[in-house]
């Protein structure tokens, strides 16, 4: 997500860059989240808030890539609902505050440096209303990249490397990581495991935490 032409590129080989399925922690706790807005952090194809929009949340999608959102948008306007898509770096997105009953970033997180992420998730923090529910999957210290990572020495802050190749950042998140960053919310699940990916040709097991908290009333 740090660079637009990485990812542009990556969708445009291929008619269907992700899964169609939506992660599997979201649909398990599904029930627990309460009809309103939905925020989509990094939303792709859309695959993640298509369930939501079935069950008559309010949508906001944003992604930088211009094909992706494209997608999004002729996926939802065969149904008929409302979505509003935009454009745009999440380091430059302001999310609206106390606005949110879900915000999701799922698979995006892991592309910025420690401290880009820090302040994605106090807005993000800050976007939810009460009661208001976050869920995040993102690349873990498990992957095998992290440790020939570490030993090459081009970790530029805690756990973020730089990839020359892609022009991009990488963040493996520990599961003491996000449960520090959300310790004033209440914690439904922290996941941690190993996936299997043959999305870019290459195929390959990732490191992935399943992260799902909510935000604490005041009450």
């Amino acid at each position: 997500m740090g660079n637009n032409n990485i990812w542009e590129k990556s969708y445009q080989k291929t008619n269907q860059l992700w899964s169609s399925n939506p992660d599997a922690k979201l649909m398990q706790y599904f029930d627990l989240i309460k009809r309103g807005n939905l925020l989509d952090l990094g939303i792709g194809e859309g695959r993640n808030a298509l369930p939501f929009i079935f069950s008559g949340f309010n949508i906001d999608g944003v992604d930088i890539s211009e094909t992706a959102i494209k997608r999004c948008e002729e996926k939802f306007a065969k149904k008929d609902y409302t979505i509003d898509l935009i454009i745009s770096d999440l380091r430059k997105y302001d999310i609206k505050k106390d606005n949110y009953t879900i915000i999701i970033a799922a698979n995006v997180l892991n592309f910025f440096k420690k401290s880009e992420i820090d302040i994605i998730i106090r807005k993000i923090k800050e976007g939810l209303k009460e009661e208001g529910i976050v869920y995040l999957s993102v690349f873990s210290t498990l992957e095998q990249r992290y440790d020939s990572l570490k030993e090459s020495n081009k970790q530029v802050e805690e756990n973020t490397f730089y990839i020359d190749e892609k022009d991009s950042y990488v963040h493996f998140f520990t599961q003491q990581e996000l449960n520090k960053y959300f310790l004033d919310f209440e914690l439904i699940c922290c996941c941690e495991g190993l996936e299997y990916n043959s999305n870019d040709g290459d195929p390959h097991y990732h490191g992935i935490i399943e992260f799902m908290a909510r935000k604490k009333s005041d009450t």
